[in-house]
């Protein structure tokens, strides 16, 4: 700016130096201190002027840099990431055939299809003892039924042997399922199992010395009864052999009769 206005005051300067007026004819002269002074002005304001336009301009350049790369990042964050090509998946390798019989004999057995339960039938009055024992375990409230085929209840229709409850438990086994079925206190509940309990462990140990006491096969007891015969005590057997000695003396005693005659 400053090299603009000096160039119009030299400008003018000129044109005052060698116009003349037309009134007077006289020729307007510039003091020579003033020329001096501009001169002077002149040489020592430019190169600071265009020092300061050179900052100027580079300091708009870095900011116009600036801007750009803000502007880049601007867009290049706007931008949506990349999505990665899908990778692919190998299919998966198909078995092999099994290789078939070498003496041509037919296929390999194939596997037992799971067990289903059949349908179920009615109630059972009295539990079985395999009901009895999932109940006494907790897997189930013992309630038995009867299954739609076979012999065996609903529950031991899975291949568990199906047998009824010993007499001496049927009834505390029958109080039990009620209990369970009924939700009844717990402490009753636990009363029950422990009293059916008791009485299946006294039919099993009754069971153990019935089969502990037994003869061995072959070697039967002196005095024992023949086989098929029911077992009785002593009192019983002392009975019967005085009333085959009396059969026998009836028997005798004619003939001797006889023969002495």
């Amino acid at each position: 700016m400053v090299n603009v206005w000096c160039r119009i005051i030299i400008t003018i300067i000129t044109i005052t130096r060698t116009t003349t007026t037309t009134n007077n004819n006289v020729s307007a002269v510039v003091p020579g201190w003033l020329c001096s002074s501009l001169l002077t002005a002149i040489g020592t304001e430019c190169p600071a002027a265009r020092a300061r336009e050179a900052r100027r301009a580079r300091v708009d350049a870095a900011a116009a840099d600036a801007a750009a790369a803000a502007a880049a990042a601007a867009a290049a964050a706007a931008a949506p990431a990349p999505v990665p090509a899908p990778v692919p998946v190998p299919a998966p390798a198909t078995p092999a055939a099994a290789p078939a019989p070498a003496d041509g004999g037919a296929a390999a057995t194939p596997a037992r299809p799971p067990r289903q339960r059949p349908a179920r039938g009615a109630r059972r009055a009295e539990p079985c003892l395999g009901c009895l024992r999932s109940a006494l375990a907790g897997r189930s409230d013992g309630v038995c039924y009867d299954a739609a085929v076979g012999s065996r209840c609903w529950r031991c229709a899975s291949g568990h042997t199906c047998v009824p409850v010993p007499a001496v438990a049927r009834a505390a086994a029958v109080r039990l399922v009620e209990a369970l079925e009924n939700d009844a206190p717990r402490r009753e509940v636990d009363r029950l199992r422990a009293a059916v309990r008791v009485l299946l462990e006294e039919q099993e140990e009754e069971q153990e010395e019935v089969v502990g006491g037994a003869p061995a096969v072959g070697a039967p007891a002196v005095g024992a009864p023949a086989v098929g015969a029911p077992a009785v005590g002593a009192p019983a057997v002392r009975a019967q052999v005085l009333a085959l000695v009396g059969q026998i003396l009836d028997l005798l005693l004619p003939q001797v009769q006889q023969q002495q005659q």
